[in-house]
């Protein structure tokens, strides 16, 4: 776990906390490191979530499961993110989405019930509980965002939404997607090939440049 402290104390969940106690916060908190190979399940829907999970390496998907074994992105976590976080602050939850490793991935698992009973005299518990309420409110706002993509009508204004977010984001017109073709897909619920005539089209008339997640935005004069 060495190797990864200097890491997890500059996230967003632990910032404010100082170096000299952060390792005993960890200890607090009840932390597991665990390890996960590309593709291996790291949270499984209708299972019991008794902690949230903080991403330190690699890559996770986050979809629903249909009962014909069908599935859809909601989202992805990327490395200092937070998830599982919903359903680890309510006692006995059941998680109803599946999260995988898209590549070979660390994560740190923490009790949460443990930050709401943290007994430190106020030193880190309002600290840790406004960081926890940013990290809600900021995953609030990519669903909401996730929402106005997938219902524009067509295929073309839901990419063009997702894309217009993407360089708002990243303060550019050029970046990088944390998805590739298929993933993307799943998360603006179109189809593969549907959504790849869109592109080969909007490359065609100059919207945009594209290598597969690799994307630059152009303003047409």
């Amino acid at each position: 776990m060495d190797k990864h402290l200097d890491f997890m104390r500059r996230t967003s969940i632990f910032q404010g906390i100082s170096k000299e106690d952060f390792e005993l916060l960890l200890d607090t908190l009840d932390t597991q490191l665990k390890y996960y190979t590309k593709g291996q399940i790291v949270l499984k829907s209708g299972r019991h979530v008794k902690r949230a999970g903080l991403l330190l390496e690699g890559n996770v998907e986050i979809f629903r499961e249909g009962y014909w074994g069908d599935h859809y992105v909601i989202g992805q976590v990327e490395p200092g993110e937070l998830f599982a976080v919903a359903f680890a602050s309510a006692e006995k939850s059941i998680s109803n989405v599946t999260c995988a490793a898209s590549m070979n991935s660390v994560i740190l698992w923490f009790d949460l019930q443990e930050i709401f009973n943290l007994n430190d005299n106020g030193k880190y518990h309002t600290i840790l509980i406004k960081n926890l309420m940013t990290a809600l409110s900021l995953q609030s706002l990519n669903l909401s965002a996730k929402l106005a993509h997938i219902t524009r009508k067509t295929t073309r204004e839901k990419l063009l939404s997702y894309l217009s977010e993407e360089a708002w984001k990243h303060g550019s017109n050029e970046f990088d997607i944390p998805f590739d073709r298929q993933a993307l897909a799943n998360y603006l619920s179109v189809e593969r090939s549907a959504m790849s005539n869109e592109i080969s089209k909007l490359q065609k008339t100059g919207y945009i440049t594209s290598k597969r997640n690799h994307f630059i935005l152009h303003k047409l004069k």
